[in-house]
């Protein structure tokens, strides 16, 4: 097994340990750590050691890490209102999903997955009645690592401290087009 996957796995469960207390049950085995909220509106993230680097998923997004600080860090900040998953719905099907985090200019969407192939531009064509839609779906469970401003200085956000457009949970916003195709 790869030592970069073990190595990210011990060092999230590290990184997990300081936050005691914290609504979360942790369940590691030999080859993943999953992280589950106890919060009914929260999601779980679970971090694989898959051979040659670690993987992090959640909610049916995913992205590969070669670095095992980036995919333990990943998996924390999936845990504070900075970082959300977004999916992308034509007419009601999942047709691509990917992370953003939330930066200076606001949401920064990175690591997208496909449903549908993004070279093809006629799969992205919605029919007759289909529309577009955005699941955003995040939690805040805990506080970033520090503050965030240190991370991020010039982020605007709202008197709590938040992004202001923060929703624990998930919601569902009409879109005009997709957005699959140009994060490609």
């Amino acid at each position: 097994m790869s030592q970069t996957g073990s190595d990210a796995i011990q060092m999230a469960a590290d990184l997990l340990a300081r936050y005691k207390g914290a609504p979360i049950k942790i369940d590691r085995a030999e080859t993943s750590l999953v992280v589950k909220p106890e919060d009914e509106d929260g999601f779980e993230i679970t971090i694989y050691n898959v051979g040659e680097d670690a993987m992090v998923s959640a909610e049916r997004w995913h992205t590969h890490y070669e670095e095992p600080a980036q995919a333990a860090f990943g998996l924390l900040w999936l845990l504070t209102p900075f970082y959300r998953i977004v999916h992308e719905l034509k007419g009601g099907v999942l047709v691509a999903a990917w992370l953003e985090r939330y930066e200076m200019e606001g949401w920064e969407p990175m690591d997208p997955v496909y449903f549908l192939n993004p070279e093809s531009a006629q799969d992205w064509v919605a029919k007759p009645g289909e529309q577009y839609t955005h699941r955003y779906i995040q939690q805040g469970i805990l506080p970033p690592p520090k503050p965030y401003l240190a991370f991020c200085p010039g982020a605007k956000l709202d008197e709590d401290g938040l992004p202001p457009d923060f929703h624990h949970g998930s919601r569902i916003v009409v879109v005009d087009k997709p957005m699959g195709p140009e994060l490609f």
